[in-house]
């Protein structure tokens, strides 16, 4: 009974401190933190049996041993911060994640958590546009916020647009699951009015909010998405808008809505730009990342295995330098061009390997229809929030801000959660295919 009410306290920890996370930060991680260590302490002895948390165990060390042969072995060491707790954190926090109503509970939290994030980003959109009057420019909290970095894309609470934008898609596949979910249980239960189905509906009513508030809120991030000035995150909604389309066949209300807001964000680009550059070829062509890429790969065939060290890039760039106007870049702007320059090969494969593996597993289970009827939309909302983590690491690193981090693993120990504790049982019909 005792670890049973500590149990339950700690989840509420957890949930607080998840919820929380972009806007109390430290108090948060302290949150986690804690529930990391009552975690470690119960389960410790059951943890390497997972053939993942084996997997990311042998990741660690490979690791350790390219920091050990790093170009500059402190700041790889140091940098190792932003892998291996992460690690830990995500090898427990499954425990937690068990079944069908916390996986909800949790988008819920976050989707609905999002609002306020968005109404400010586009209030701070329309601050720094050129189009405020000037009497109004000389406002002293309007001159402060104008003059602050990236001139026409909000950031809110984030240090950069760009990591705004990261977890703003991460919240948007959430809602878009959701959506899904609610669609499926408002199916189910006109069936059971209509007597084609059981008088009990097969799906349990969500007891957290009305539909029109999470519709509200998850096409809220289109609008916070947009004001970020992000092209990477507006492409990567734009396919989310599309992967959603296809798995909607039944409700017409929300295969217009996907639709008129994929359009929304296609005609507001074309027409206003994306945080003031005109939306053009020539200017994905000229795009920095390209000479950045450049020399990650340079750098990778030199140091192959082990890398030059966690980053180390932002050492080695001034003396391969691709502009004057760039001269200082702190990451190659991809994911696994970054592991693969930083901490060699061996590392990029098996981490790699590792998040294929989980991902594999969840996208079997949907096709093989090996979960509940409840699950699959959840499921597929997680898999859509971690498509936006994968698309947005081929063109930037915003792993660096420790909030998306967390997120990011947050999401990926939901997807294991599925696939490890999900029910086999007759799928229902429903409007999924």
């Amino acid at each position: 009974m005792v670890e049973s009410r500590a149990f339950r306290f700690y989840q509420k920890v957890s949930r607080f401190s998840l919820i929380s996370l972009p806007y109390l930060n430290y108090l948060s991680f302290l949150g986690l933190f804690v529930v990391l260590v009552f975690l470690s302490r119960r389960f410790y002895k059951i943890v390497l049996q997972s053939q993942v948390c084996l997997g990311l165990l042998v990741v660690s060390g490979l690791m350790i041993l390219s920091s050990s042969f790093a170009f500059s072995k402190e700041e790889a060491f140091l940098q190792l911060t932003n892998f291996l707790p992460f690690f830990i954190f995500f090898a427990f926090l499954r425990f937690l994640l068990k079944g069908s109503e916390k996986l909800e509970q949790l988008a819920t939290d976050l989707v609905i958590t999002s609002i306020p994030i968005n109404i400010v980003a586009f209030v701070e959109y329309l601050i720094k546009s050129p189009y405020i009057p000037t009497q109004m420019q000389r406002w002293k909290f309007i001159d402060w916020l104008r003059s602050a970095p990236h001139k026409e894309r909000a950031m809110v609470m984030f240090e950069h647009p760009n990591a705004l934008a990261s977890y703003l898609v991460l919240i948007l596949g959430l809602g878009l699951g959701l959506i899904l979910l609610q669609s499926v249980r408002r199916r189910d239960g006109d069936r059971a009015l209509k007597g084609t189905a059981s008088h009990r509906p097969s799906l349990p009513q969500s007891t957290y909010l009305p539909s029109w508030l999470v519709y509200a809120a998850v096409y809220l991030n289109l609008l916070g998405i947009f004001s970020s000035g992000s092209r990477n995150g507006i492409l990567i909604a734009i396919s989310q808008l599309v992967a959603f389309s296809f798995f909607v066949k039944a409700s017409r209300t929300i295969l217009v809505s996907g639709l008129l807001s994929l359009l929304g964000v296609l005609i507001s680009a074309a027409l206003v730009g994306i945080g003031g550059r005109a939306v053009s070829l020539e200017g994905l062509t000229a795009d920095p990342r390209v000479g950045v890429w450049q020399i990650a790969l340079e750098l990778i065939w030199e140091r192959p295995l082990l890398g030059w060290g966690l980053g180390n890039y932002k050492f080695l760039y001034p003396a391969r330098i691709i502009d004057p106007v760039y001269d200082k870049i702190f990451h190659p702007h991809n994911f696994w061009l970054l592991l693969a320059s930083e901490a060699g090969l061996l590392v990029m494969i098996s981490l790699t390997a590792v998040i294929g593996y989980i991902c594999f597993r969840a996208v079997r289970s949907l096709v093989t229809k090996q979960l509940a009827t409840g699950d699959r939309p959840l499921l597929l909302g997680y898999l859509f929030a971690f498509w936006g983590c994968v698309a947005f690491a081929l063109f930037d690193v915003t792993f660096y801000d420790a909030r998306i981090n967390v997120l990011n693993w947050v999401i990926l120990a939901a997807i294991y959660s599925f696939t490890e504790s999900s029910v086999a049982k007759p799928i229902a019909p429903s409007m999924l295919c």
